[in-house]
C-alpha cells in the first residue's frame, strides 16, 4: 500500500513566496497556468466580484463526517459534467440533514448582539452557516455564524453538549493568521451557535476560476502549510483538510475553517503521540492508510490532505476519487508507477 510521509522537521528549505497574490486572470486553461505579474489588490477584487461573488448563491451541502465515522461517500453524478464537479467530492451518504430555521427568539438575542441576519453559505452534517452584519453605526463587521445540528436520537444532552463545545474551543485557543477567528458561542432554546470572522471567497471557487497562475498557486500552498505547521506544533490535526475547509479574505489571505473532526494527537508534558482511529474527512483527500489502517498518524493524513489541495490547484481535478488501488483505476495507476512508495501492510 501507499503511505503518506511522515511530517518534516522545521528546515531552512521552507518556501519563501509572498503572502500575498492577487488572481488577475492571466493564469493558463490547461492545468500548467502560465505565470503573471501580481496586479493592484483593486484588480482580485474586481476579478473575485465579476468571478466568484454571487448575490443570490445556493446554499452548498458541506460534507463533515462524525470523528466516529466508518463509511466513505458513495459515488454521485451530474447531469452537467464540468471542471467543477470533478473537484467536487460526495457528500456523506446519510448525514442528518440539519434544522434550516433559526428560532425566532434566538435571531433576536442574536441580531441584538450582532446584527442584522444575511443569507445561509451552506449546510452539512455539522450544522448550517448563515452571515449576520452588524449596522454601520457598530462598524458594519460581517460575521459567519454557525447554528450546530440539533441533538440526535439517542444522543445525550451532555454528550451533545461536550461535542458542541469541544469544536468551540478548539477553534477558539487557536490564534493564527492563517486560522479563522472563533469570535463567541451562544447558546438559547435548546439550540448552539458559534460566531466566527467571514472570509467571503472560497478556495474552491477561486481553483476553478482557472486564473491562478503558478506563483499564486504557491503563495496559497504556503499559507495552507503555514496553518496546518501551527496546528501540528500545538498537538491537533484537522483531520478534514480540503478545498471546501479553506476560505480566503478579501486581503488574499487563506484561512482554515471548520474544526467539527479536529483531533489532539499529543498532550503536553507527554512525550508519545496518540494515534487516530476512523475514517474521517472526504474521499478524494484521505490518506491511504485511513481507509488500510485501524489506527494513523493524523499528522500525515493532514499532509497527504494539503499535498491533494496541491494538485488539485494545478490540475484542476482530483487525480483520484479515493486511495484505494483495488476500486480506483488511477490509484492503482499511481501505485504501480511508484513501488517505492508502496509499503507492506503491518
Amino acid at each position: 500500500m501507499v503511505q503518506s510521509q511522515p511530517p518534516s522537521p522545521k528546515s531552512e528549505h521552507r518556501f519563501r513566496f509572498p503572502r500575498k497574490s492577487s488572481f488577475n486572470g492571466n493564469g493558463g486553461h490547461n492545468g500548467s497556468p502560465t505565470p503573471a505579474k501580481h496586479g493592484a489588490l483593486s484588480d482580485l477584487k474586481r476579478f473575485l466580484n465579476q468571478h466568484i461573488h454571487d448575490d443570490n448563491p445556493k446554499p452548498r451541502k458541506v460534507r463533515t463526517p462524525s470523528p466516529g465515522a466508518s463509511s466513505t461517500t458513495s459515488s454521485r453524478s451530474s447531469p452537467a459534467a464540468s471542471n467543477a464537479n470533478l473537484l467536487r467530492p460526495n457528500h456523506l451518504s446519510g448525514a442528518a440533514t440539519p434544522t434550516p430555521s433559526l428560532q425566532e427568539a434566538t435571531q433576536a438575542h442574536l441580531s441584538k448582539k450582532y446584527g442584522k441576519w444575511g443569507r445561509v453559505l451552506g449546510s452539512g452534517a455539522g450544522g448550517t452557516v448563515r452571515l449576520i452584519k452588524a449596522s454601520a453605526k457598530n462598524g458594519g463587521t460581517i460575521f459567519a455564524v454557525k447554528e450546530f445540528r440539533p441533538k440526535r436520537t439517542g444522543e445525550s444532552e451532555k454528550e451533545y453538549q461536550k461535542k458542541v463545545t469541544a469544536e468551540f474551543c478548539v477553534g477558539s485557543t487557536l490564534k493564527h493568521t492563517n486560522i479563522i477567528e472563533t469570535v463567541d458561542i451562544v447558546s438559547d432554546h435548546g439550540h448552539y451557535y458559534e460566531v466566527m470572522e467571514y472570509a467571503p471567497y472560497d478556495l474552491f471557487s477561486v481553483v476553478m476560476s482557472e486564473r491562478m497562475c503558478r506563483p499564486e498557486i504557491y503563495c496559497v500552498f504556503r499559507q495552507i502549510c503555514d496553518g496546518v505547521e501551527y496546528l501540528h506544533e500545538l498537538g491537533l490535526a484537522h483531520r478534514d483538510i480540503k478545498l471546501d475547509n479553506c476560505v480566503m479574505t478579501t486581503d488574499n489571505v487563506v484561512k482554515l475553517i471548520d474544526f467539527g473532526t479536529a483531533t489532539v494527537f499529543h498532550y503536553p508534558g507527554k512525550s508519545s503521540h496518540t494515534p487516530a482511529t476512523g475514517i474521517v474527512g472526504s474521499d478524494p483527500y484521505l490518506a491511504p492508510e485511513v481507509l488500510s489502517q485501524d489506527s494513523y498518524d493524523p499528522r500525515k493524513s493532514d499532509i497527504w490532505s494539503v499535498a491533494i489541495i496541491f494538485l488539485c490547484m494545478v490540475l484542476r481535478r482530483f487525480p483520484w476519487k479515493i486511495p484505494d488501488p483495488k476500486s480506483d483505476p488511477s490509484f492503482r495507476a499511481f501505485v504501480n508507477a511508484h513501488p517505492d512508495l508502496t509499503v507492506a501492510r503491518p
